[in-house]
């Protein structure tokens, strides 16, 4: 990192690395967050906030109450339903769930915040508000649509949020305006046949079979429907047909996801895949219905604020460090609710080793780097400064 007015002192930098190796032993699914709630609302309070909860689980805190123009900023509180493969000794103590999306690390992230601004409330004479918020790995719809609906937001001029990346070089940011994030829709899909004996498929009208054409069909769609017309993802994660070796089964269903960023391409994309998958099943003589489980929208970035950002890091991390080279991303954010509501940026920090494999985010041997919490305070506090 470049020179900055801003420093965070070692001892608080000690006390956040505590914090959020206490927060990855005791991980807490969405809308589950009772323990992290408790702790994040111990730290504000001790730092001379007020918080108040919001979302049944999240936690709203503003840095001051007079009338004042007021940036939000936000963190994510929750887990992954996944285990932990790491020989960590801050490890989840809990099987089968695990902070595998460094979630730990953005709170303990904007605790950092919270007390270098209540220590130094001079640094800015805008409002900040502190979003803690629950529920963002695909729970019941997300987290951040309950806090908008429960008026986190009211008041607020701009919003930031940020998330680790190991997939970009360590210690780089990267940020653009527009379309950052896709918007996700899963799917499943039933294939209905006619059962018996394994013995006699003659008889049958096998849904293992055309569920395997329909998985074909449904993958193929994309490379024949979308063009040069913009950037889509669909995939086939489940495939799930019988119980017995010797019996043709009478179902079979499929699960899957699908990544956009345009509304018209996903319209038709859509379309696509309902025919997709009713012509592939009735080749076999089987019944195939598709079905939307939409899930969060596009996140799109204020042209203003990510250009904010952009300043920001240039000073923070200097020039070299700083593009929106890799962006947009396939992967889906509820950030994309703040988005909606304000002008609102999202950004990454890169967190890949120069030499070697970074596990991954909702990898098992992930573990957040911990050498990204002195840059994501630092870039936090400066956006407010700006």
């Amino acid at each position: 990192m470049v020179d900055s007015p801003t420093v965070v002192l070692p001892s608080l930098l000690d006390r956040l690395r505590q914090v959020r190796r206490d927060l990855h032993q005791h991980p807490e699914l969405g809308f589950e967050e009772h323990r992290t709630q408790g702790i994040v609302i111990d730290w504000l309070r001790e730092h001379g906030y007020q918080p108040r909860a919001c979302a049944g689980t999240g936690v709203i805190a503003d840095l001051r109450e007079a009338p004042a123009p007021t940036i939000a900023l936000r963190a994510d509180l929750d887990c992954l339903p996944m285990p932990e493969h790491t020989d960590l000794p801050w490890r989840s103590v809990h099987d089968g769930r695990a902070h595998k999306c460094g979630h730990d690390g953005h709170t303990a992230i904007l605790l950092g915040v919270a007390a270098v601004l209540a220590a130094q409330p001079e640094r800015t004479r805008a409002n900040v508000r502190l979003l803690f918020q629950p529920a963002e790995e695909g729970v019941r719809g997300g987290g951040a649509r309950v806090m908008v609906a429960e008026g986190a937001l009211a008041g607020v001029a701009e919003c930031y949020g940020l998330h680790n990346w190991p997939g970009f070089p360590k210690g780089e940011v990267r940020v653009a305006a527009g379309p950052l994030m896709a918007q996700v829709d899963n799917f499943e899909i039933v294939v209905e046949g006619v059962g018996g004996h394994a013995s006699e498929p003659q008889r049958c009208r096998d849904p293992v079979l055309a569920g395997a054409s329909v998985l074909q069909a449904v993958q193929g769609v994309v490379a024949r429907g979308v063009g040069s017309r913009g950037v889509a993802v669909v995939s086939v994660t489940q495939f799930h047909a019988g119980t017995a070796d010797n019996v043709i089964p009478r179902e079979a269903r499929m699960r899957g996801t699908i990544r956009t960023f345009d509304p018209a391409l996903r319209g038709d994309l859509i379309e696509r895949l309902h025919a997709a998958t009713a012509g592939a099943a009735a080749a076999h003589g089987c019944n195939g219905k598709f079905e939307l489980l939409p899930e969060y929208p596009v996140l799109v970035n204020d042209a203003a604020c990510a250009e904010r950002v952009r300043d920001v890091a240039m000073r923070v991390v200097g020039a070299d460090c700083v593009s929106g080279e890799g962006l947009p991303i396939c992967g889906a954010e509820d950030f994309a609710y703040f988005a909606q509501a304000v002008p609102s940026a999202y950004f990454f920090l890169g967190a890949g080793a120069p030499v070697g494999g970074t596990p991954g985010c909702h990898h098992p041997d992930f573990d957040f780097d911990e050498d990204l919490l002195e840059l994501g305070v630092r870039m936090f506090i400066e956006l407010v400064q700006s």
